[in-house]
């Protein structure tokens, strides 16, 4: 656990709500004094006043020592918004379903980002053998094949989408891919 970028966290959500250091430490029943030393990342606290903390705060504990959430959830809005300005010409009785199909987009599309450089950086192949007394061989790593299941979910809602465009617009597309 960092503590200066736990303490930062608590710091910008304490902000964002518009309390104090002395509104929050009374709500989660520590000291001022204690609870300034957190969030300048000079103490770490017990997970008991962590999560005291967190819910105070409106947020995760997970959120608090990891950042990786938050991080993913601005890349998937980021990529959303790529995706909103490919469909943007879907009629508005579809736009309900195209949304929900946008976000699910969006979501497999970072998590194939980050499947993909795990797999450029540790092989498609790991060793493996079932005990010790088998003699290794290469196996698919389990990572390759959620990458090839996601990466089919992912072209499978991208066709959905592109059904749901105008035809003019479909026409003009596959014009442009050279179909």
């Amino acid at each position: 656990m960092d503590k200066q970028e736990v303490g930062s966290r608590m710091r910008k959500k304490r902000k964002e709500k518009n309390l104090t250091q002395v509104e929050l430490s009374k709500a989660c029943g520590i000291s001022i004094n204690y609870y300034s030393s957190i969030e300048n990342g000079r103490n770490s606290p017990s997970l008991d006043v962590l999560n005291s903390i967190a819910k105070n705060l409106g947020v995760s504990l997970v959120y608090l020592l990891n950042d990786r959430i938050d991080e993913m959830e601005h890349r998937v809005a980021a990529e959303e918004n790529r995706i909103k300005l490919l469909f943007k010409t879907i009629p508005e009785p579809q736009r309900k379903l195209s949304d929900g199909l946008i976000t699910q987009a969006a979501r497999l599309r970072i998590l194939l980002d980050d499947n993909w450089k795990d797999i450029l950086e540790n092989g498609e192949y790991e060793k493996f053998s079932q005990s010790e007394n088998q003699i290794p061989y290469d196996r698919k790593r389990p990572i390759v094949e959620n990458y090839d299941n996601r990466d089919r979910t992912y072209q499978s809602i991208m066709k959905q989408l592109t059904e749901l465009l105008p035809q003019e617009t479909k026409s003009k597309k596959s014009k442009l891919l050279g179909r």
